[in-house]
């Protein structure tokens, strides 16, 4: 069983909404370099696997016909928008499903013994993919894809989703709105200066959902500590639900000077947040995680930022976890942890 399965193709490039456009084919570029300076880094063993494709149905599982068939005809057609900010060529249709193979496979890797933990580096992104509809830069919602596919294939009942990506993913959340067998978890930029608007602490799900969408919404400009701090809070929920499989929705958007971001962490936050992840997978998982790349468009950072995270993931303590210890939050992150402790405090106990 290898440590990490990094599941990537080079097809990937040929989706392309526009040359200015930041969810740019060269992303992924980044990431794969620092994978494979990573391979002769660590004594941990990291191998890289083609991505597969994915069937219709498995799409269908989460999506409804029109936005599969919608999606086809537009990119068949040569590609044209769809939302004002997300376009497809004609190769979307084909990549937007090899990017939902290719979470399905990091998923089924994992689940199958074959390799401890996955990531899936993909484009284009899912996580604003919603069951009727595609926006913000994504076409099929990919983590929920696999998600789906685990709870019908592989029998899981208690699957976790963690989205650390900067904007909330209202596809992923609204797809689970409504059930308890996936617990979605959610730092994001607040809704109220960052798309898409929604993501409150409020948003808690309904009918068999009820408390087990939790939304932690940070305002502009937090910092990695404060971020991190929200993290660890998160994982007070996540010890309550014990999950048996951990998924995540890997955006890198919430780097200081991300050109559509807000936040302002450093690369040594998601160091951190793979070694928090690592830790709670160990205490629920037998260490099962599955990662999927959403944002990150800071290109000059993507190499070092998805390189520490990794290593978290792997294991590997950062100094920050030790200067988290004895941190205290600043009143705006309090502020915003006491509104979601409100919104779910019948729900889970603090």
């Amino acid at each position: 069983m290898v440590d990490l399965a990094v599941i990537y193709s080079e097809l990937f490039h040929k989706h392309e909404m526009d040359r200015a456009h930041p969810e740019s084919p060269d992303r992924v570029d980044f990431i794969m370099q620092g994978i494979k300076e990573l391979q002769n880094e660590v004594k941990e063993q990291i191998s890289i696997h083609q991505a597969e494709t994915i069937d219709d149905e498995d799409i269908l599982a989460v999506h409804v016909p029109d936005l599969l068939s919608t999606i086809q005809a537009i990119s068949g057609a040569g590609g044209g928008m769809i939302t004002i900010d997300t376009t497809l060529n004609e190769h979307t249709f084909d990549l937007a499903k090899l990017a939902a193979g290719a979470t399905k496979q990091a998923a089924r890797l994992v689940a199958e013994n074959q390799a401890k933990k996955s990531f899936a580096v993909v484009r284009p992104p899912g996580h604003h993919a919603e069951s009727n509809s595609a926006g913000g830069f994504c076409f099929f919602n990919n983590i929920a894809i696999a998600a789906e596919w685990l709870i019908n294939e592989k029998n899981y009942k208690k699957i976790l989703i963690i989205d650390i990506d900067h904007h909330f993913g209202n596809g992923t959340s609204h797809i689970f709105y409504h059930r308890k067998d996936v617990l979605y978890v959610s730092l994001h930029a607040h809704p109220m200066y960052a798309y898409p608007g929604s993501g409150y602490p409020t948003e808690v799900g309904i009918v068999d959902g009820l408390g087990y969408n939790i939304n932690i919404p940070l305002l502009p400009g937090t910092q990695s500590l404060d971020w991190l701090h929200a993290l660890q809070f998160a994982s007070g929920i996540i010890n309550q639900y014990q999950p048996e499989i951990i998924l995540v929705s890997a955006g890198f958007d919430a780097l200081g000077g991300d050109p559509v971001g807000i936040l302002n962490l450093d690369s040594s936050a998601f160091f951190g947040a793979g070694y928090l992840l690592n830790e709670l997978a160990k205490d629920h998982c037998d260490g099962k995680i599955c990662c999927t790349l959403e944002g990150g468009y800071k290109k000059d950072q993507l190499k070092e930022v998805s390189k520490k995270f990794i290593k978290g993931l792997l294991g590997y303590k950062p100094a920050i976890i030790d200067k988290l210890e004895d941190y205290t939050a600043t009143d705006y992150t309090k502020s915003i942890l006491s509104q979601v402790k409100k919104a779910q405090k019948v729900y889970w106990e603090f």
